[in-house]
């Protein structure tokens, strides 16, 4: 018994020196973004200031153009979550329902292409956006994004189709259910938190992207705020720690909304397939 108890205390420490040594960063980057640049560059770190120096914020949007890299982060992520989702479960349930040729090597090629590196897809990218003038758009951004979500967004979609049991199709399809009703009334209610888990995973893939975006999105206008963010540091000559921090807790807004409002479906999502019956 004292032996259990040892080794559940051990655990716990371990547990929480970890988390401590996840969270320190983000506690630091939003201390950071509430000091001044003399409260930041000093001899001995400030771990806490009692004093809030809200400046900082107010600079980034006057001196650059955050809200638009912001509001264009969101257009690019949001479209790409929503049409990558539609097509993933679309996808996912057709894998599920019907038997055709080369489907064991369908399902598989989602997972190989994913293996691929974006990065590698770059210079072609570039190369056929330029022919179609689809450089410096978001429209070109979504499309290239949804072309890297969609084979992780179909794998993931499959699995949790398969979770849905052969009979509730046969029952439903007595009751005289087409394919469209057994799709939209049917399969995507049962696996809704699977695609909450989807959809948090494509968004934040797409939120955080920096190559591609870096290479084919050149104007403020147009950059997402990843890119934004990265031409703060090559505008100032020195290096503005305090607008930098800033910004990065304005960028981790939706990743923090997302996981607060979602929290019990993504446990759902995750543990499911982990139990067959």
């Amino acid at each position: 018994m004292k032996k259990n108890w040892y080794r559940n205390f051990l655990t716990m420490l371990a547990l929480l020196a970890l988390g401590l040594l996840f969270f320190f960063p983000l506690y630091w980057t939003f201390m950071t973004s509430f000091k001044t640049t003399a409260q930041i560059f000093v001899e001995k770190p400030i771990f806490f200031t009692k004093e809030f120096y809200t400046g900082n914020y107010a600079e980034i949007f006057q001196k650059s153009h955050v809200a638009q890299f912001f509001i264009n982060s969101i257009i690019v992520a949001g479209c790409t979550t929503f049409i990558s989702l539609v097509l993933a479960t679309m996808a996912g349930f057709g894998f599920n329902r019907y038997n055709f040729k080369m489907k064991a090597i369908l399902q598989n090629s989602a997972l190989i292409v994913r293996m691929i590196p974006a990065l590698v897809y770059t210079i072609p990218y570039y190369i056929i956006y330029s022919k179609l003038h689809l450089l410096d758009t978001l429209l070109g951004l979504i499309l290239a994004y949804i072309s890297f979500a969609l084979p992780l967004a179909i794998w993931l979609a499959i699995n949790f189709f398969a979770e849905i049991p052969k009979e509730v199709y046969e029952s439903a399809e007595m009751d005289g259910c087409s394919e469209y009703k057994l799709y939209w009334y049917i399969a995507v209610p049962l696996v809704k938190a699977g695609m909450v888990v989807i959809a948090i995973l494509v968004f934040i893939g797409a939120w955080n992207e920096f190559g591609l975006a870096l290479v084919l999105q050149a104007s403020d206008a147009k950059k997402t705020l990843p890119i934004g963010i990265a031409s703060m540091i090559q505008s100032n000559k020195d290096t503005p720690s305090g607008s930098l921090a800033a910004a990065g807790m304005i960028a981790m807004i939706p990743a923090v909304i997302l996981s607060l409002t979602t929290q019990k479906y993504i446990v759902k999502g995750t543990m499911a397939g982990a139990v067959k019956g």
